[in-house]
């Protein structure tokens, strides 16, 4: 069961303890007026609003994971994606990716140019660069993933001062997303490009979990040059 079924199960539960409380509380407090001993009647419209207040406090927990569960989970079970680029390469067959694939708008040296995004045709991976993997799961049609936000720090797997743009020199930068309706075991792909030249690689079985943030990164060897960058992310095996 995933975080998001897990909160939601929660929150139901809470609701209908609300409910049935406040009408068993309601009844005992009815039914206390018309017992003939007052001992009786005060010990059962006790019973009552102490039931009524059980619900109260029921609907008050209810209110709260309603609004604030998902995000409380994610930040005390936060999701970890893989981050760490894969060297090696090896010819394999080209894949077709998912219509999952987010291009960012590319990043430049200078702050006096503006990039823009590229529009160009579904990416592929490229033929003979990665080494093949075993995929335990079929990719969801229903996978998602947001725009990438490019970084140079992360906290909480969020960026930090996201850019399209960055001056030299330049350190280690991060992509940063959010993702949905994954499953652990798909194979998963993220590329740097500059220009047509792959900088970055990392390729492995996706281990992050259905839904939450997750992140790639790159440092080309011999460090970042002046031009215009862009990611690429592919769910599927080659």
């Amino acid at each position: 069961m995933s975080i998001d079924q897990t909160v939601l199960l929660i929150g139901a539960v809470l609701w209908i303890v609300m409910v049935l409380g406040a009408i068993l509380g309601w009844s005992q407090i009815r039914s206390a007026s018309r017992l003939p001993f007052f001992m009786l009647r005060r010990k059962r419209a006790a019973a009552g609003w102490r039931l009524i207040l059980l619900s109260a406090s029921a609907g008050i927990f209810a209110t709260g994971v309603t609004l604030f569960g998902r995000e409380a989970a994610y930040t005390l079970v936060p999701p970890t994606p893989s981050v760490t680029p894969t060297p090696t390469v090896t010819p394999t067959p080209s894949i077709t990716p998912t219509p999952t694939i987010t291009p960012i708008p590319s990043i430049t040296p200078t702050p006096s140019i503006t990039p823009t995004p590229t529009e160009t045709g579904t990416p592929e991976l490229p033929y003979g660069v990665f080494v093949r993997i075993r995929e335990t799961v079929t990719p969801n049609p229903s996978s998602v993933f947001s725009p990438i936000q490019v970084a140079r720090r992360l906290s909480n797997y969020r960026a930090i001062d996201p850019s399209d743009k960055f001056v030299l020199p330049v350190g280690r930068l991060y992509g940063a997303f959010t993702y949905d309706f994954l499953e652990n075991g798909t194979a998963w792909t993220a590329l740097w490009y500059r220009g047509p030249d792959l900088v970055c690689v990392e390729r492995k079985p996706w281990d992050g979990g259905t839904g939450g943030r997750g992140y790639t990164e790159c440092l080309p060897e011999g460090g970042w040059t002046a031009g215009s960058y862009e990611i690429q992310m592919f769910l599927g095996e080659a």
